[in-house]
């Protein structure tokens, strides 16, 4: 059965949008997906599910997570086989060794070619980027409290809703991914 990552927008982030591990993981077993592990307390799932839908998969924890907990969080799913490319594609491997300076945001859908083109217009200091399919790696060498080129701006900037995480984290989720539990 195939293996994918569910990644959860603003969760546990402040006072609100608040749900523990342990919920979200019944969660998405409720879903029906099997092998269900979380990853840190900010809304990393991976999961089985026979679904092959990224779509209806995403819909469906947003659904539940309203129905059963009050929570609007938007939720990007990728497939492993996707998630190991996306490490794959890291367009600044030399700067894989520095996983709090490497990000990847995870869109809700491909970008319009014109919104990538205006993007480049944003001001961004030393920070860096590439938009790659459904998918931003952000390169702040200042670290992302340093950041000029901010991640929250994407959203508007591209017209999509989007998540992100560290390098580290991308890693260790492609990890899990690929090792069905």
């Amino acid at each position: 059965m195939p293996r994918y990552i569910a990644l959860l927008r603003g969760i546990n982030i402040g006072a609100k949008k608040r749900i523990a591990m342990a919920d979200l993981k019944a969660l998405v077993e409720g879903l029906g997906c099997t092998g269900v592990a979380t990853y840190v307390n900010s809304g990393n799932v991976v999961f089985n599910s026979g679904s092959g839908d990224e779509t209806t998969l995403a819909e469906s924890i947003e659904a539940a997570l309203m129905a059963r907990h009050g929570l609007d969080v938007p939720v990007a799913v990728r497939s492993g086989p996707e998630l190991a490319a996306i490490v794959a594609a890291n367009p600044f491997p030399e700067h894989a060794n520095q996983p709090k300076t490497l990000h990847v945001s995870f869109l809700s859908e491909e970008p319009a070619a014109d919104l990538v083109e205006a993007l480049a217009r944003v001001e961004r200091g030393e920070d860096d980027y590439r938009v790659v399919g459904r998918n931003v790696y952000l390169r702040y060498p200042n670290g992302m409290s340093g950041a000029v080129f901010m991640v929250n701006g994407l959203d508007r900037a591209l017209a999509v809703t989007s998540t992100s995480r560290n390098w580290r984290t991308v890693l260790t989720l492609a990890d899990m991914t690929r090792n069905a539990r």
